[in-house]
């Protein structure tokens, strides 16, 4: 699963939303590449569409961050406080009926049309019937306008997760008038994806100028944003190795660089630039599969909770490099149902002595999968699989390596039908009930035969925290999340850094949970 918060890239510090200022060593020709009004971002493209209600992708999500308004949004970029966007919000006692309001009348789309109570309905509608991979955003909730200053989102249950899922990029409010008259609709009929691609209906600041997902994107400024008026009128974001990066970033060829590893950053120097590093909404672990004839040895609670024991987490986050985090649950540590990371794992090797002796342990290897060719946040899991496995050898516990390329792993993974392995999930949206997928009969947990009625402790704690309201949820979640550690079906193993390389030539940025890098407000 690819984070957009981007959800396939968001970056969360301490401070959730942080404004630099660097020391400006350029005149701002960035080595005649491009001019001083232009900044030249550099990714490695994860690119699909940017028809916003098609694309969950990071890179996607990166440019329509830019150019899509939403009706919701983040306060300052923390991912525990939606606010106002486009609208303002009322959510019912019940959290089934959210009553949107529009508020900023004065926003335009690139076109100068108003943005209307109409174009959001339309844009709902659109996300749904499309079927696409962000529709799950909006499940089982009925979109209806109630007069030309607000519209209901009324969910079958309680949906107190709502607030936090509308300000996805994805979710990104269309210009309803220009996309119909463009085979836009609201179903799978709909035809408007290659004109959005080249012609972008949003209400942000930029717009698309030329849209190539093999090799570059290029931003224009919107005449007609009603926010202030971005001091860069061009965005270039450049498909390009973290390699090509580095040296672009080194020589003032870039100013933006978003995949940078930890070794690479350090080669960074404070004339060339800053190096922004969050925590990310990734989180790694380790998955063991509960069914005794595929999990063997894993299948035993004992077995697992002496891998969570013998695994030594310093050096998991000396190798995911600096600003990484313990975890204590697969919540990230700053969403709302986090476990507090003073009470993760700790590596005991007497513990892990005596819990194999329970075991019945006698050292047989296990097969332990991985994606061979993926790194997440900069961290190999080819390198992790091996720190991994030469840390267990020390408690005498044998884990026998089976590397494969990611889509292999992926479809092994979901098959049900390895017993160890390492595992990665991005958060889709900043609400625990996101991660209810890992509790038995989640559509996680089925891939490790966690079926339903195998905990009914766990299930328990669910069924509570889904009745929890307000500030309460929090607590209900992390004792749920806790629990489910203490299981050790997934042992967390770091929560690892999101950076972002700026060059000296940006003299000012904003980096936050929400958006990694603000093109808009960057100086």
């Amino acid at each position: 699963m690819q984070v957009r918060l981007p959800r396939r890239a968001l970056a969360i510090g301490s401070a959730l939303a942080l404004t630099f200022g660097l020391a400006a060593c350029s005149t701002g020709d960035e080595g005649g590449a491009e001019a001083s009004d232009t900044i030249v971002a550099e990714t490695a493209f994860n690119l699909k569409t940017i028809d916003p209600h098609r694309q969950f992708e990071f890179t996607g999500s990166t440019i329509d961050n830019a150019i899509y308004q939403t009706a919701l949004t983040f306060k300052d970029g923390d991912l525990t406080k939606p606010t106002d966007g486009l609208c303002s919000f009322e959510l019912s006692d019940n959290d089934k009926k959210m009553t949107l309001t529009l508020k900023d009348k004065d926003a335009k789309f690139s076109n100068g049309d108003p943005v209307t109570v109409d174009d959001i309905v339309f844009s709902f509608k659109r996300l749904q019937g499309l079927k696409g991979n962000p529709s799950f955003f909006l499940d089982g909730v009925t979109v209806k306008k109630v007069d030309d200053e607000s519209l209901e989102l009324i969910s079958k249950k309680p949906n107190p997760a709502l607030p936090y899922i509308l300000p996805n990029s994805s979710i990104g409010i269309v210009n309803s008038k220009v996309v119909k008259e463009n085979d836009g609709s609201t179903d799978s009929d709909d035809g408007a994806e290659q004109f959005l691609n080249e012609n972008s209906q949003g209400s942000g600041p930029y717009k698309v100028d030329t849209y190539d997902a093999d090799s570059k994107v290029v931003l224009t400024a919107n005449e007609h944003f009603n926010g202030p008026e971005p001091k860069f009128k061009r965005v270039v974001l450049r498909n390009v190795a973290a390699e090509t990066q580095l040296t672009d970033i080194q020589s003032g060829q870039a100013q933006v660089a978003f995949d940078l590893n930890a070794d690479q950053v350090k080669s960074i120097d404070e004339s060339m630039g800053e190096i922004s590093s969050l925590p990310s909404t990734r989180s790694l672990y380790i998955f063991n599969n509960t069914d005794e004839k595929i999990g063997g040895p894993a299948a035993d609670p004992n077995f697992r909770k002496a891998v969570m024991s013998a695994i030594d987490y310093d050096k998991l986050t000396g190798l995911a490099g600096e600003g990484s985090q313990r975890m204590a649950s697969l919540v990230p540590n700053e969403f709302i149902g986090a476990v507090d990371k003073d009470k993760a794992p700790e590596r005991d090797l007497e513990k892990t002595k005596k819990l194999l002796e329970k075991a019945g342990y006698d050292g047989e290897e296990i097969p332990f999968h991985y994606s061979s060719d993926q790194a997440v946040n900069g961290v190999d899991l080819a390198q992790l699989a091996q720190t991994l496995q030469a840390q267990l050898k020390e408690a005498d516990i044998n884990l026998a390596l089976k590397p494969a390329p990611s889509s292999t792993q992926l479809d092994g993974f979901r098959s049900a039908k390895q017993p160890m392995g390492i595992g990665t999930w991005g958060a889709d949206f900043p609400d625990p009930t996101n991660y209810n997928v890992f509790i038995p009969g989640g559509s996680v947990a089925e891939r490790v035969n966690w079926a339903k009625g195998d905990d009914s402790k766990l299930e328990k704690l669910a069924q509570a925290a889904e009745k929890t309201k307000g500030e309460d949820r929090d607590a209900a979640y992390a004792k749920l999340f806790k629990a489910t550690t203490d299981t050790a079906v997934w042992i967390p193993l770091v929560q690892p850094v999101s950076t972002v390389a700026v060059g000296s030539s940006i003299e000012k940025y904003v980096s936050n949970a929400d958006v990694t890098f603000d093109f808009a407000k960057a100086e």
